[in-house]
């Protein structure tokens, strides 16, 4: 464990506080070929009306990304992914100027011209190990940040959980070595991403010793291939199993859920927070 356990998030000056119920955060791809809602939202007007629709839903933050990462995804230039993404930060920070944006990117000059414009935090499913600059401008905005393991990538490591910890620490090293804060940290274990089905489960089976890690944790399942187990269901099936996982989550300890379903994941929380993390009813 690099730290204790921290109970609130760190975004520029703005303390996010984390633990006490579940923050929801909403998934919009400004994209013509994400795998679940891809060309859906690819205009502005399209996406600014769906992002609103998911703060009143529920999110607490909005997860905005301009480039899919399915597997076998066409890799987006740097500018084309900007001009998808821009207007739209910069619609949402005028119109709803409490609403939190983080940004969806590996590349740190998507990340610069976003968080110029008024997002406050940088999702990289890389980790901060695919450009070399994204932890120096995370650090220069003060940044929240989002380090997703990807087991897309060569890990030392007999087991899934040493292999996780050990993308984790050097995605944490790179950070922390950029300027990152730890208090600005939060830790993805990669659901989806290089892995197999079976890994898929060991991680939701698990998800209590890697919230032990130190670092707030986001769960990211939803409606990703483990959630059509064991029947092989389709995309338009598979709310019912992300509510699993991430009820599943809330048992465990895990802070934050990066959802499609916003409203139906809000009200699966409220419930399930009262279950295991606290708190009374009033008669």
């Amino acid at each position: 464990m690099l730290s204790e356990n921290v109970s609130h998030w760190q975004l520029g000056s703005q303390k996010l506080e984390l633990g006490k119920q579940s923050l929801i955060v909403g998934i919009l791809n400004v994209t013509p070929d994400s795998f679940s809602d891809g060309g859906l939202y690819f205009s502005l007007e399209e996406a600014v009306a769906r992002s609103e629709a998911l703060l009143d839903a529920g999110a607490g933050v909005l997860d905005l990304g301009g480039e899919s990462t399915r597997p076998g995804f066409v890799p987006v230039e740097t500018e084309e992914e900007i001009r998808r993404l821009s207007p739209v930060v910069e619609s949402l920070c005028e119109k709803r100027t409490d609403c939190i944006l983080s940004i969806d990117t590996t590349k740190s000059a998507v990340a610069e011209a976003c968080l110029e414009r008024g997002a406050k935090i940088v999702n990289d499913v890389s980790g901060f190990l695919s450009d070399p600059l994204m932890a120096e401008v995370a650090a220069a905005f003060s940044a929240g940040v989002i380090l997703m393991r990807n087991g897309r990538e060569d890990e030392p490591g007999a087991g899934l959980l040493d292999r996780i910890r050990w993308s984790w620490d050097k995605s944490i090293k790179v950070a922390l070595a950029g300027g990152v804060k730890e208090e600005s940290i939060v830790l993805d274990p990669g659901v989806g991403f290089g892995t197999t089905r079976q890994e898929d489960l060991e991680i939701l089976r698990n998800l209590k010793v890697l919230r032990d890690y130190g670092f707030p944790i986001m769960l990211g399942s939803s409606r990703k291939r483990i959630t059509a187990q064991p029947n092989g269901l389709p995309l338009e099936l598979r709310l019912e199993p992300t509510l699993t996982t991430t009820v599943a989550g809330v048992a465990a300890g895990v802070e934050m859920f990066r959802v499609h379903d916003v409203a139906e994941n809000s009200r699966a929380v409220g419930l399930a927070d009262l279950i295991y993390r606290g708190g009374s009813l009033d008669e």
